[in-house]
């Protein structure tokens, strides 16, 4: 006797399952992969900055929110325009 999952009602569906497992399995890596990538100190946060938009750094500075790192960046663009930058530290990291 063969089941066809499309004709029994009330069974899930194993590629639902399977697609919810991996979801699962994945959660708990996203937070230390995006801690790996943030800055620890203001100077890792203005490089980030620099490296991923053209122009010159007006002003930088750290402050502490609500317990983490906070660090703001000010960039003068290539263009002319001053564009402000928020970059969360790294779990740890010192304003």
């Amino acid at each position: 006797m063969r089941l066809d999952w499309k004709k029994t009602p009330g069974r899930p569906r194993p590629w639902f399952a399977l697609a919810l497992l991996a979801a699962l399995l994945l959660v708990p890596c996203a937070p230390a992969v995006a801690d790996a990538n943030a800055p620890r100190s203001l100077d890792e946060a203005v490089a980030q900055v620099e490296r991923g938009h053209a122009g010159r750094v007006l002003s930088a500075r750290g402050e502490r929110r609500n317990g983490d790192v906070v660090y703001t960046i000010r960039l003068l663009t290539e263009d002319q325009q001053v564009r402000t930058f928020e970059v969360e530290g790294a779990e740890g990291a010192r304003p």
